[in-house]
């Protein structure tokens, strides 16, 4: 991820907007740039803008959260010190962080944390802060709550807000924290960094597995310890029963099939015997229907044939009423001839009347409209006729237009363009100004280093370094002389230890003197030497540090120099861009007078075109409108033009029909009279024709009812013929019942046979049953078979079932011990994988494989510590994620990171936050990181080389932002934003 900008507005001493833009220069190409200012400016508001905007957290607040301390807002609100809205500058309204950044999928996303006041009023009470989220690239805004989109900013940017503070953001005071976290805050970082997070799902998974593997193994171990086996002797005895019992229940299955044999053959002579009473009593009543149907049909036979005698006598009597309906449907016929044509030629009249009618009525109808259209023309011609010339001037006028509307189109271009040129050169006088302020300040800065460069070599031209060091030589040798003397000088231990303890006064014990001289003498001797060689000591320090000065004299002069040689570039850079910048204002000059001399001319023919226009007009007020809207006036000025020369046309066309239609309706109402009376004739005509039709149809009416002749005799005929084959019908109907009869008389003779016969086999059954069953009953004691035979059968089963369930307990034991064994095998190997990798949080494989990341970290932390300092080398305490140091200095003695000096701690840090950001571009890059202070702990040579490992990472793209009050970082970072005071508290950043 990457920051690309920060803003805000009204935050803690920041009044007003403010912005800081890394894709636009100086900052785009900086790879490292100071945020620098005085104390308490504002310069960490900006990074708690920055905080703000992605997590509404800054880690000055979340510092702030001990002892549940609160403190009160405007009105007596009551707020907890942590409150991030105290950020909120005093006396303002409303204020916000936003941040533009590159997210891990390539896309821009803008993050914005805003509050305000209620009313938006300086004293109202706080509102809850908002946060939005909006994709730049796809210009949209992500929804969601506000937790929801926070967790789609930690999403977008690999980071939360802890992580986020360990490798982007190391902030005040809180410099050392990756250094000296928990193990498990390690661990998390490195897992985001990293992506090992996958060796935290595979413990879990592992843990999962094992538990599973487990249950699995129990279950069916508790399945096997649930089958209940008989014993042996038990299963035997079952066995001899069964056999017994099966022996048992073949006989008495055989003696019951032979009872139901006896009983199947009675029941089945009982059944014929039913049977065949059943068939004598059909046979009967077949007998009886028959013999019934046989009389009916000689009964309706009889008064068939009166009934065809009837038929005939009747149809003799119509035979002279047929013959006078004849006549009368020949002259019937012959006047309707008459009649139809009579009401054809009524039709024909009537429709050349209505045709004519219609005729008239539509020549009528459009002689009126045409009139009303000649009415409209001319009435709309004469309200027009004063702009008639603009008709038939139409060509020259649209020429004058369309010059008109170009002219003014080019004088607005051209005005535009003048504009936007000012506004240009404007802007470039601007910029002539500040570079020329810039170019003046770093002459001046010239100037003085040439003059510090100047003091620098005159100083150290007053220093003989050849006699200098000849003279530490000769107090070096002069002091080992002195040391060599004092040795010489010096006796044994013993001797020595002895002299140590001598009183005066007190016997020696050697000579037995009370007085030593030796003493006295002794401490002169020890005394001068000794006051000699601190004394030459003491100067050899005194010169070792004149050489030191010197040395870093010469040091300061080579900075001064490669200074004079930066400032010597830049304002070479400087002198280009003013040059750039003089030119492109004489371009700009030169357009704005080429637009102007456009704009004159475009002036003078729009006048032009518009004074020819007037004329055609014959004012100048059409010109509001065509100012307004040219291509609308246009367009009505060319349609006012057609309906013109169409209305004229469309007039004379109309005054030309008008005398034709006239004509044709004089002639349609000539002609009408004569179709009228053509009318009258035919529909006297007609209703003479039905007089007639209508008398001859009575007197039709009367004869057979109405009815046809033809109907009559066809309707007699087909009497006879349903009469003569109903005669028919009926005596097969007698010869077929009467042969029937016969024959049901023969089966009740022989039905009547069968059941004598049959009675007799009944009884004969019957009595080789009740044998039988006396039989059963001497040789078994009154029991009867079928309670004996359910009794047998189910103490079979039962011992048949058991011993079924005993082969099939010792089938699923055997079948299970299979399946067990493969589950112990199964358990035994997940619960080795999980002492070795599982654990329910995931904590024990991501602490093995973290283990191995954070070595590699160390590599790449100890290649950045190498430039740093020399004498540490960062390891991992064995089998934990603490860290420790080695320090080389002390014979590479082991330390803990806690033992370290401030500015040691910084320089470890700095080399692991650097070794971070290495590690973390296999998976994600960051290519931002903020410093907040921590640079004033360093002396000067730590701080320069601090400075050159930092300087070293734009070759790896990244890009370095610094906190700091150091003077020379200050100096040596060129690109810098400057906080300043404005007075009141309020303060405003600046880019340079």
């Amino acid at each position: 991820m990457k920051i690309l900008a920060i803003r805000g507005r009204n935050l803690a001493s920041l009044e007003g907007e403010f912005e800081i833009d890394f894709t636009a220069e100086p900052l785009l190409s900086a790879g490292i740039f100071a945020i620098s200012g005085p104390t308490g400016a504002g310069k960490s508001t900006i990074l708690d803008a920055m905080c703000l905007a992605l997590f509404a957290r800054t880690p000055r607040t979340d510092q702030a959260k001990e002892n549940n301390v609160k403190l009160r807002d405007v009105n007596d609100e009551v707020l907890p010190q942590s409150d991030p809205r105290f950020l909120l500058r005093r006396g303002t309204a409303s204020g916000y962080a936003e941040v533009d950044f590159l997210a891990l999928n390539g896309h821009r996303y803008r993050s914005r944390w805003s509050v305000g006041r209620a009313r938006d009023k300086e004293n109202g009470r706080l509102q809850n802060p908002r946060l939005t989220l909006y994709n730049i690239d796809k210009e949209e805004e992500e929804q969601g709550t506000r937790s929801e989109l926070q967790a789609r900013v930690v999403e977008l940017i690999g980071l939360t807000f802890e992580q986020f503070t360990r490798s982007v953001l190391l902030a005040q005071n809180d410099f050392s924290t990756f250094l000296k976290a928990e193990q498990g805050e390690k661990a998390s970082l490195l897992e985001k960094l990293t992506g090992t997070e996958l060796y935290s799902a595979i413990s879990r998974l592992i843990f999962e597995k094992n538990a599973v593997a487990k249950e699995a193994y129990d279950k069916i171990q508790a399945r096997i310890q649930g089958i209940e086996l008989l014993p042996e002797e038990e299963e035997q005895t079952l066995q001899a029963r069964l056999k017994e019992s099966e022996t048992a229940l073949s006989a008495l299955e055989k003696a019951k099939a032979e009872q139901q044999t006896l009983q199947e053959a009675v029941k089945a002579a009982t059944q014929q015997i039913t049977s065949r009473q059943a068939q004598q009593k059909e046979a009967a009543d077949k007998l009886l229907r028959a013999t019934e149907l046989f009389n009916t049909a000689r009964q309706q036979y009889e008064q068939g044939i009166q009934d065809e005698q009837q038929s005939e006598a009747a149809f003799k009597a119509l035979q002279q009423e047929l013959l006078q309906a004849r006549k009368l449907d020949v002259r019937l016929d012959e006047a309707a001839r008459p009649m139809k044509e009579a009401e054809t030629r009524l039709s024909d009249a009537l429709q050349r009347k209505k045709e004519g009618e219609d005729k008239l009525k539509a020549a009528q109808t459009r002689q009126q409209q045409s009139t009303a259209e000649i009415v409209r023309l001319t009435d709309w011609r004469t309200r027009y006729e004063r702009k008639a010339s603009i008709a038939e001037q139409l060509s020259a006028l649209l020429l004058h237009l369309d010059a008109a509307s170009s002219a003014r189109q080019t004088v607005e271009k051209s005005g535009k363009t003048i504009e936007a040129t000012r506004q240009t050169a404007v802007r470039l006088a601007t910029q002539f100004e500040t570079v020329q302020r810039t170019v003046a300040g770093k002459q001046a800065t010239f100037q003085q280093t040439e003059e510090a460069i100047a003091r620098q070599e005159q100083k150290l031209k007053a220093q003989d370094m050849e006699a200098l060091d000849k003279q530490i030589e000769s107090v070096r040798a002069e002091r080992e002389n002195l040391l060599v003397e004092q040795a010489r000088q010096a006796v044994s231990g013993d001797v020595l230890e002895l002299r140590k303890n001598l009183q005066e006064g007190v016997p020696c014990p050697v000579c037995g003197s009370v007085h030593h001289p030796a003493i006295q003498s002794e401490e002169k001797k020890d005394t001068l030497p000794a006051q000699a060689i601190a004394a030459l000591t003491l100067k050899i320090q005194q010169l070792t540090a004149s050489k030191t000065a010197y040395a870093a004299s010469e040091k300061q002069l080579t900075q001064f120099r490669r200074q004079l040689l930066q400032l010597q570039k830049e304002l070479t850079e400087a002198g280009q861009s003013l040059t750039d910048i003089q030119g492109r204002r004489k371009l700009a000059d030169t357009q704005i007078a080429r637009e102007e001399s456009i704009r004159t001319e475009s002036l003078e023919a729009l006048d032009k075109s518009l004074s020819a226009a007037n004329r055609l007009f014959g004012n100048d007020e059409w010109q509001k409108a065509w100012q307004q809207d040219p291509e609308s006036f246009r367009e009505t000025l060319t349609t006012f033009a057609r309906q013109w020369h169409d209305n004229t046309e469309k007039l004379q066309q109309l005054q030309r029909d008008q005398s034709a239609q006239k004509a044709e309706c004089d002639s349609l109402a000539s002609f009408l009279p004569s179709l009228q009376k053509e009318a009258e004739e035919a529909t006297l005509r007609r209703d003479k024709s039905r007089t007639e039709l209508t008398a001859l149809q009575t007197e039709r009416s009367q004869l057979l009812s109405g009815k046809p002749a033809d109907q009559v005799e066809q309707d007699y005929n087909r009497r006879k013929e349903e009469l003569k084959e109903r005669l028919k019908r009926l005596q097969a109907v007698q010869t077929e019942q009467s042969a029937i009869a016969d024959q049901l008389r023969g089966t009740s003779n022989q039905i009547a046979h069968d059941l004598e016969k049959a009675s007799q086999d009944l009884a004969a059954r019957q009595q080789a049953l009740s044998d039988w069953q006396e039989s059963w009953n001497r040789t078994h004691e009154e029991e009867t078979l079928d309670l004996l035979l359910p009794r047998i059968t189910q103490e079979k089963n039962e011992y048949a079932f058991r011993l079924r369930t005993q082969a099939e307990n010792k089938q699923k034991i055997a079948s299970q011990q299979e399946e067990l064994n493969a589950c112990r095998l199964e358990s035994e190997r997940w619960a080795k994988l999980n002492e070795l990798a599982g654990s329910a949080d995931g904590a024990k494989f991501r602490r093995i494989a973290q283990g191995y990341t954070l070595d590699v970290l160390l590599n790449y932390a100890n290649v950045q510590l190498r430039d740093l300092s020399r004498r540490y080398r960062l390891e991992r305490v064995p089998e934990t994620l603490a860290l420790q140091v080695i320090d080389r200095d002390m014979c590479d003695e082991v330390r803990t990171v806690h033992s370290l000096s401030g500015g040691e701690s910084f320089l470890v840090s700095l080399a692991l936050a650097l070794g971070l950001s290495s590690l973390s571009s296999n998976r994600m890059k960051v290519e931002s990181l903020f410093i907040d202070e921590g640079f004033g702990s360093l002396d000067a040579d730590t701080l320069r080389i601090a400075m050159d490992a930092l300087e070293s990472l734009r070759t790896q793209g990244r890009k370095i932002g610094v906190i700091s009050h150091v003077q020379e970082m200050t100096e040596r970072i060129p690109v810098q934003i400057r906080v300043n005071r404005a007075g009141n508290g309020r303060s405003f950043l600046e880019v340079i």
